[in-house]
């Protein structure tokens, strides 16, 4: 019989082989303890593994779940998601633009507080989300990543038109998605054919060669160190880059040519996961269709395996399969 004062969880320390840890404790007032439903595998999770960010423990920021405990009723029973910073004094709901930016903020499964990826979260009621009925636990879980890309998305000028989007993976999907509900016309550089596919399917432009005409506006989401060069490559003077990816190891850049070029070299993190609940709810954004694998907590050796391999867009795990 497993003990019912532990829980399944994959923490930085021990990779991504599961492992007995202690249930989470409510401690404040406004605590609340989340079964946690469903809970996505992304880059950072990966680059956590590798020492990014020096944390070491329970992972996970991107889930949906219900609130099991509560001191306010009006959560009991209620699914979740949540924003992923919380703030050194959270009273109340979060202010989430000021939150990320916060000396003292933790970070879901990221800095300073456990994450998501196990059977249960204890989270402050100021920074869960709730769902609608309409938006199933997958989709929940896709909140923060939708959010991310909002973020991304919403940092290129109105009308720097074509917009070049590098990279084709999960996080630039839904970029181009959120970029073509919006009406902006999007040329992207990729690397696979099936995800390409995706996004000719929304009308972007797609080649697997870097541009010959330069563009104001370039949204670097590779995942790749060598992504910035391409898009300083591609970007026209008094352009716009939005850098997305993060990565474990440094990289030169030539300062000079930012500089003689006037480009503004905008970097972007964690987004409105109450904004991107609603582009879920009301269908102006599909997500769902991106998980392509789902595979109990106990399995998540095979599912991160899976999810940074060429084929994986989203990987999640289902905490609640025995």
């Amino acid at each position: 019989m497993p003990n019912p004062a532990t829980m399944l969880a994959v923490t930085a320390k021990s990779g991504p082989k599961p492992v007995e840890v202690s249930l989470p404790e409510r401690v404040r007032e406004d605590d609340c303890l989340i079964r946690v439903h469903r809970v996505g595998i992304c880059g950072t999770d990966n680059e956590i593994l590798k020492g990014y960010a020096g944390f070491d423990g329970i992972l996970g920021h991107e889930f949906s779940g219900q609130v099991v405990e509560s001191d306010q009723y009006s959560w009991i029973r209620r699914r979740v998601t949540a924003h992923i910073n919380i703030p050194g004094d959270l009273r109340g709901h979060i202010d989430y633009t000021a939150a990320k930016h916060d000396p003292d903020r933790q970070a879901i499964g990221i800095r300073g507080r456990d994450g998501a990826m196990a059977e249960y979260i204890v989270l402050p009621e100021g920074v869960l989300v709730a769902l609608p009925d309409s938006v199933s636990d997958a989709a929940g879980a896709m909140a923060e990543p939708l959010a991310a890309a909002l973020d991304a998305a919403e940092r290129i000028p109105p009308n720097d038109d074509p917009v070049l989007l590098i990279g084709d993976g999960r996080l630039a999907i839904l970029i181009a998605r959120i970029l073509r509900a919006r009406g902006r016309e999007v040329h992207a550089l990729g690397r696979y054919e099936h995800k390409m596919d995706r996004l000719r399917q929304i009308g972007v432009t797609v080649s697997i060669r870097e541009p010959e005409d330069n563009f104001r506006a370039v949204i670097e989401a590779s995942g790749n160190p060598f992504g910035l060069q391409t898009a300083l490559n591609s970007v026209a003077p008094e352009g716009t880059i939005v850098l997305k990816s993060t990565h474990t190891e440094s990289f030169t850049i030539d300062p000079t040519f930012i500089a003689v070029n006037e480009i503004r070299l905008v970097g972007s993190r964690c987004g409105d996961v109450a904004a991107a609940v609603e582009l879920i709810a009301s269908r102006t954004v599909e997500v769902e269709d991106l998980i392509d694998d789902v595979h109990p907590l106990r399995d998540a050796e095979l599912a991160f395996e899976r999810a940074f391999g060429p084929d994986g867009l989203k990987v999640q795990l289902d905490p609640t399969v025995g």
